[in-house]
């Protein structure tokens, strides 16, 4: 039998999240970028993430394409099904960190991006 639904996410969560997939775009490893506002605390991605991981909300179309298109060219296509069926903060927090874990194991690489 399923779990009854969570709380739905709040706006505030919600809004933190989307921002953290915006700036996913500029975030490494050695240079984790900028931090996110939830009320007067500052957060990095990886915190946020763990705040939203348990929420089963759908994703507001454009959090969903933003991501979408950050995983154009990754490998794992099992993650990019997991999105396609059940476009969830759950699973994008599942996206967005094995996204954030491949490009570290990138920059861990002889001749990685690291720069």
């Amino acid at each position: 039998m399923a779990e009854p639904p969570a709380d739905p996410i709040s706006p505030d969560f919600a809004e933190a999240f989307a921002y953290a997939v915006l700036v996913y775009e500029i975030w490494t490893p050695e240079e984790p970028g900028r931090l996110i506002e939830i009320g007067s605390q500052s957060y990095s991605i990886v915190e946020v993430c763990g705040f939203v991981d348990q929420f089963t909300d759908r994703l507001p179309e454009r959090v969903y394409l933003k991501l979408r298109s950050y995983m154009q060219d990754y490998p794992d296509g099992k993650l990019k099904a997991d999105l396609a069926a059940d476009p969830s903060y759950a699973t994008a927090v599942r996206c967005l960190r094995g996204m954030m874990e491949r490009r570290a194991e990138d920059h861990k690489q002889p001749g990685g991006k690291a720069g």
